[in-house]
């Protein structure tokens, strides 16, 4: 009888040690390119970030705990993955409640395919960090503290966002800032937040102090879907951006904002809005110069406000320092603006400035007609759809460099 138990203890083990060993990467030995779970993901990268590779060629490392830290938990994954190329996956749904914003090393993937993964209060910092994949993962800030869902920053370089699903932060839920560059953030989900996404920030009362660092952003915004937010989805400044097939809907103050000679291709975006709807904001959203903002008596025209003006969000600023810091560049953007769909009370606003100063994208990449139902087909599948993969558009539509 005790030979019998010892037997079906090991049984167990064995089953549970090869359970996680199929975790891991869906029993391949090596996240590298022959294991079909990491190739299948590594094959829908694009746009400027499309570099990333991750924690391709490192170790498989499983998160087995939901606690904040200590064995077992993404907190101690991420410090081991510093010691070389990792690539994270999770053994089970959790739900873990961060007491601090965890930090991403360079070569790592956090990959939450398979599993509903839920990261509550904090996010990810990716700061000087290069070659970074995160996707399938969910992000809840619940407007408890001053903090961001994924911010990438200080001079980080080929990074991908992909099916993330960003929600509830007091700050902002993305930002891509101070010298970072060659970043696609795509299929993901950003939700009932008020100020969305920075491409850039100025951190000096003269605006173009740090154009040079700033400028070499470049950065692609592909099938995210912007619902139930308040303003910049995004807002950006100084770089060179591609936004292709994103779906904007319901914002409750304005949509995309492009200011400061940043040099912006937006085409084949679906901008939808009500404005009968009903306000979904809580009573506040505390922001961080420590004031509680409402933006709900702005929805009866927000759908004119599909993007501010050209320049708006910064021409104040600029018209009342240029003459002490002797600016010489445009407030506005050079935007190129072409084949944009406007549904329910949406109205255009963006137009081509200096269109000619905007870069053609130096990659092919899978564009599609905006339709009723490529909107659709992003509600259904931006955001962490826990392993469920959208085919990738046709690539007989594929737009390429001439």
């Amino acid at each position: 009888m005790r030979t019998r138990r010892y037997a079906m203890i090991w049984l167990l083990m064995l089953a549970a040690l090869c359970g996680d060993q199929a975790v891991a990467g869906e029993r391949c030995a090596a996240p590298d390119e022959r294991c079909p779970f990491v190739s299948a993901l590594l094959q829908q990268r694009e746009g400027y970030g499309a570099q990333a590779t991750g924690g391709l060629g490192g170790e498989f490392i499983v998160v087995t705990s939901d606690r904040d830290a200590g064995p077992g938990t993404l907190r101690a994954a991420l410090q081991q993955a510093r010691k070389g190329r990792a690539w994270i996956r999770f053994a089970s749904d959790m739900t873990i409640v961060l007491d601090s914003q965890l930090r991403v090393p360079s070569n790592t993937t956090i990959d939450g395919r398979g599993k509903r993964v839920t990261l509550i209060d904090d996010g990810l910092g990716v700061y000087g960090s290069r070659n970074v994949i995160l996707t399938h993962l969910t992000i809840d800030g619940r407007l408890s503290r001053l903090t961001q869902a994924v911010n990438v920053a200080n001079d980080s370089r080929d990074v991908w966002v992909d099916h993330m699903d960003l929600s509830r932060m007091s700050d902002r839920l993305l930002n891509v800032k101070n010298g970072s560059t060659d970043v696609t953030i795509s299929w993901t989900k950003f939700h009932h937040s008020n100020k969305v996404m920075l491409l850039n920030n100025i951190t000096s009362k003269n605006l173009f102090r740090n154009y040079a660092r700033d400028s070499i952003a470049r950065v692609t915004l592909h099938h995210n879907y912007f619902y139930n937010t308040v303003q910049r989805n995004p807002r950006a400044q100084f770089g060179t951006f591609h936004l292709f097939n994103n779906l904007v809907e319901n914002w409750d103050f304005y949509g995309m904002s492009f200011s400061l000679e940043a040099k912006a291709l937006v085409e084949g975006n679906i901008f939808s809005n009500d404005a009968q709807r009903k306000c979904t904001e809580p009573a506040f959203f505390p922001t961080v110069e420590g004031i509680d903002v409402n933006y709900c008596r702005h929805i009866p025209i927000a759908p004119e406000r599909s993007a501010l003006p050209n320049g708006e969000s910064d021409r104040k600023a600029y018209e009342k320092r240029k003459t002490r810091y002797g600016y010489i560049r445009d407030y506005k953007a050079f935007l190129r603006v072409k084949d944009n769909l406007y549904l329910g009370d949406a109205k255009p606003v963006l137009q081509d400035y200096h269109p000619a100063a905007v870069p053609t994208p130096p990659y092919c990449y899978a564009y599609e007609k905006p339709t009723q139902a490529l909107a659709e087909k992003i509600r259904k599948f931006a955001g962490n759809t826990s392993g469920d993969i959208p085919l990738p558009a046709s690539r007989t539509g594929m737009a390429c460099p001439d």
